[in-house]
């Protein structure tokens, strides 16, 4: 991985953590929302698909960051 490289993976990441955060503050936002009698079917169901959306941010984020770790780990100034 030569140093390009590097800052796209980088900049990935940092993009990646948004997008998270968001979604994360979103479930958030849902949670706010809910009263102290049961959800109903509607508010359940756009919590689980939220749930989702939030899960997947954060693999996404977590598989480039490893990536990152790999990079600074191994070396990234010449192609590896």
């Amino acid at each position: 991985m030569d140093s390009n490289q590097f800052r796209e993976l980088h900049t990935r990441c940092l993009e990646a953590l948004r997008r998270y955060v968001r979604e994360a503050d979103r479930t958030c936002e849902l949670f706010g929302k809910c009263l102290a009698e049961p959800s109903t079917l509607q508010t359940h169901s756009e919590i689980i698909e939220q749930r989702v959306r939030e899960n997947n941010a954060l693999a996404s984020y977590l598989k480039i960051r490893r990536q990152l770790f790999a990079a600074v780990r191994t070396g990234y100034g010449s192609s590896n």
